[in-house]
């Protein structure tokens, strides 16, 4: 069961990594097209603030620091600490697919429109930060499931 929380953590840690990573991109792209990280109105590049990879990067590091926090209890305040995980997962995920609904829709559906959420110009919407950021919240509320799963039957010892 140790494993599970220690997979846990390392699917956190990539959508961590992943986020800063894009945020930092973002932030970089902004500021050598502005010259400023203050600018939010009339921009043709969205202000990585405005972005929901900004907020995705802060829920992702939220939970990776929770998931470590987790592996250092005993038994019954991982189950309860994991529950309350679970719902922050559950909510990032919904996040995360929402951002990503929006992105599709105007990538398909509005004329014209071929831009990811950080306003980079794309051909392909399963390659956009927002679609892997979605898959990894994901991956990581399934384990989080399945802990979960595992911790009401009790055939486990934590």
């Amino acid at each position: 069961m140790n494993r599970l929380y220690k997979l846990q953590s390392l699917v956190l840690f990539i959508g961590t990594v992943f986020a800063w990573t894009t945020v930092y991109t973002d932030f970089a792209r902004f500021y050598k097209f502005y010259g400023s990280l203050t600018r939010i109105q009339n921009c043709v590049i969205p202000n990585p603030i405005t972005t929901p990879c900004f907020y995705g990067a802060f829920a992702f590091l939220g939970a990776f620091i929770w998931s470590l926090y987790i592996l250092k209890f005993n038994t019954d305040k991982k189950i309860v600490h994991e529950k309350r995980l679970l719902i922050l997962l559950i909510a990032s995920t919904i996040f995360a697919w929402s951002n990503l609904a929006i992105e599709v829709y105007n990538f398909y559906l509005k004329s014209g429109s071929k831009l990811s959420c950080s306003g980079v110009t794309t051909n392909n919407i399963f390659t956009t930060a927002c679609f892997i950021g979605s898959m990894i919240f994901l991956g990581s509320l399934i384990v989080s499931l399945i802990i979960n799963k595992i911790s009401r039957l009790g055939k486990t010892k934590l």
